[in-house]
């Protein structure tokens, strides 16, 4: 091949020809660039340079040099896929039932709303299809992405098309789209996430949510954990994994045609009660199923919070103090300290009002069986009584510490003017600083002396002024405390030396892809073996990786 065929041939996207030049390219200016250019050529081919630089300006633009600037540009990112040019049909097919892509649609600079694309051959599936969080900083909106997915499914050929959804658990950032999935299309989740889902909209009043998860076409499919199922072109493995949702799971994809891999970790953490699975899983894939991981998609949520041990003394003060930079402080807990610190709160305060989250079933267990083992009562809302009864009557099957105690209604709290009581408020996230302020007042009105303690068992984020998902309603109720607040919270994310274990135990082939972080640089920093840091590599929302 002639040093000008050599550069006639970077714009059909050779990959390995593409890589090559731009290393030896020089982006200053259009002359410098093209004179790097064919320099690398005629030092391959053995020309003369001069002649080599006269004859590529003979028939190289402006508008093409452009475009050649673009393409090289992608060369330095080898693992992106920018589109084929084929010569024949035959070609076409072969390479689209032996494709290996995946797409991190959103995610890659944000915490929720993860949505993201893996196809193998001619099957594409969505893992997940969340919901922006409140003060996300990413720039693709809901709108726009659920848009750029189902667009192409409604309106190309069926290798276009999406063959299924699956949810890793019921956090909105994750599964806050299901109502926009085209009906045609089936969604997988794990049973236990559809029972949760079923009770949350049986109070939220949303009759078309309502109507899709009561299942009447069995358009839902269940996942059986660590059973191998097929779907067109690829094998799928469904994972238990611990997270602040009860039952999240991981899911490995493999290529039919191929054999690649792609290990897609959902959420995850090593500080529940049934972290151990996080131990179990690699064990799993590399001895009973035999396989290795060649992509691995990682959470990174906990990159950009600076994580110590519990406090000494526990207590918060309404509001947690924060870096002066951009990293977080923050004690990681797992629940067994929370339980072991709310059981010796609760000994010296009997009036205890709680927030934490009506899903996080783990904390939620803590702070029962702390409030159990003191002989207070606990109360809580019909929406409150009925999640925890869904969580308990699944969860207490299998585990003894999930049989929580009886939760009493909100009236009888009410109609009680003394005595003991922990109560379980849910978030009150977003809402508004008059309805948080009226909501402390109200649970005090039936009260002699109306003077509880808070526990907080929530992210710190929530109450920072300077973090984009302040809310000020939240943080306004927490000040009514006036410094009687007790702040323990365990994490639903793995920190940076969990996630440098994992990866580790993992051991990837090829990628790691960072996602669900507003940090994935940080993962460069990570304490893990150098092969592993030279596999990470930094897409953005809608970028294509080529795995085969």
């Amino acid at each position: 091949m002639t040093a000008i065929e050599m550069i006639k041939e970077l714009f059909t996207l050779k990959g390995y020809l593409l890589e090559s030049a731009a290393k030896s390219a020089d982006f200053t200016d259009n002359e410098t660039l093209l004179r790097s250019v064919a320099r690398w050529a005629a030092k391959i081919s053995g020309e003369d340079e001069d002649n080599v630089v006269k004859d590529t300006k003979a028939f190289m633009t402006d508008d093409e040099l452009s475009v050649l600037r673009d393409f090289l540009e992608i060369g330095l990112k080898p693992w992106k896929f920018e589109g084929q040019i084929f010569g024949s049909r035959e070609q076409y097919d072969d390479w689209l039932s032996r494709r290996v892509l995946v797409t991190v649609h959103r995610g890659t600079n944000q915490i929720g709303g993860s949505i993201t694309e893996i196809t193998m051959g001619r099957t594409s599936v969505l893992v997940d299809l969340g919901s922006r969080l409140p003060g996300s900083q990413g720039t693709i909106s809901d709108e726009v992405v659920i848009e750029k997915i189902f667009n192409n499914h409604r309106r190309f050929p069926k290798e276009h098309h999406i063959s299924a959804v699956f949810f890793t658990h019921y956090h909105g950032d994750h599964v806050g789209l299901i109502a926009k999935i085209p009906e045609d299309i089936p969604i997988y989740m794990d049973p236990a996430m559809l029972e949760v889902l079923r009770t949350l909209h049986k109070h939220t009043g949303n009759t078309a949510m309502q109507e899709l998860l009561a299942n009447s076409s069995g358009r839902i499919q269940d996942l059986t954990l660590g059973k191998l199922f097929t779907i067109g072109d690829m094998n799928i493995v469904p994972f238990f994994v611990d997270h602040s949702a009860y039952h999240a799971n991981m899911f490995l994809f493999e290529s039919k045609i191929t054999g690649h891999t792609v290990l897609h970790s959902g959420d995850f953490r090593g500080t529940g009660y049934m972290s151990k699975s996080l131990d179990i899983i690699p064990k799993l894939i590399h001895d009973r199923y035999h396989k290795q991981v060649d992509v691995l998609l990682t959470e990174g949520t906990m990159m950009t919070r600076d994580v110590h041990g519990p406090a000494s003394d526990g207590t918060g003060a309404g509001r947690a103090a924060f870096a002066p930079a951009s990293m977080e402080k923050e004690h990681l807990l797992t629940e067994w300290d929370l339980h072991k610190e709310a059981k010796a709160f609760m000994k010296d305060h009997r009036q205890i009002l709680v927030l934490c989250s009506s899903t996080n079933f783990d904390s939620l267990t803590s702070i029962c069986n702390a409030a159990k083992a003191n002989n207070i009562p606990i109360y809580g809302s019909p929406y409150i009584i009925d999640m925890i009864k869904t969580f308990s009557d699944m969860a207490g099957k299998k585990m003894w510490l999930y049989n929580l105690p009886t939760i009493k209604s909100i009236r009888e709290y009410f109609d009680c003017r003394d005595g003991e009581y922990v109560v379980l408020l849910g978030s009150l996230l977003g809402r508004g600083i008059e309805k948080a302020e009226e909501l402390y007042h109200n649970y005090g009105k039936s009260k002699k002396a109306y003077r509880p303690h808070l526990i907080y068992s929530m992210w710190q984020g929530y109450l920072n002024p300077r973090h984009p998902a302040y809310d000020e309603g939240l943080a306004a109720f927490v000040g009514q405390f006036d410094g009687r607040v007790k702040a323990i919270h365990s994490s639903g994310h793995a920190d940076r030396d969990t996630l440098a274990k994992f990866i580790n135990d993992i051991a990837p082939r090829k990628y790691i892809v960072p996602f669900h972080t507003e940090d994935a640089a940080g993962f460069k920093a990570l304490h893990v073996e150098d092969k592993y840091k030279d596999m990470i590599i930094l897409p953005d929302d809608g970028d294509t990786i080529e795995i085969a």
